[in-house]
């Protein structure tokens, strides 16, 4: 219980900033227009697919295109062919449908018949040794 009323005591309270300013950079300084850029730089459509005309409405959500450029810097819409933009038809879920296509495709991933699971074991229970394994 006590280390809960510690954890309450250091946690703060809601709508608070943890993040004060003082000087140049505090919110009613004189001088903070002079020192702060208030405004995004100029996307260019050539470097960055995000770059948008001015007025078009933005998106509430990244694609998932954007964030794996944005994480792995890997644009996973240039065709490996001709270095074309690609565009998302569809999205497979379906382990089934993915398993058919790996298969017919001749993919590493597509399985025959897939492992069945491990037996689970009772609590107390002696364990099977693992093949290739000496204790």
């Amino acid at each position: 219980m006590e280390f809960l009323e510690k954890l309450a005591a250091l946690t703060p309270r809601p709508e608070i900033n943890l993040v004060l300013y003082h000087g140049v950079l505090a919110p009613r300084a004189r001088w903070r227009p002079d020192v702060v850029a208030y405004r995004r730089t100029q996307r260019d459509r050539a470097t960055d697919p995000r770059a948008e005309s001015e007025g078009a409405h933005r998106p509430r959500y990244w694609t998932w295109a954007l964030l794996m450029r944005r994480a792995f810097d890997l644009d996973v819409l240039r065709c490996p062919r001709c270095a074309g933009r690609m565009q998302l038809i569809a999205t497979i879920d379906d382990p089934a449908v993915i398993q058919r296509i790996l298969a017919h495709l001749g993919l590493p991933g597509a399985r025959e018949d897939p492992r069945p699971p491990l037996p689970l074991t009772a609590a107390g229970a002696e364990q099977q040794a693992l093949p290739g394994v000496t204790v």
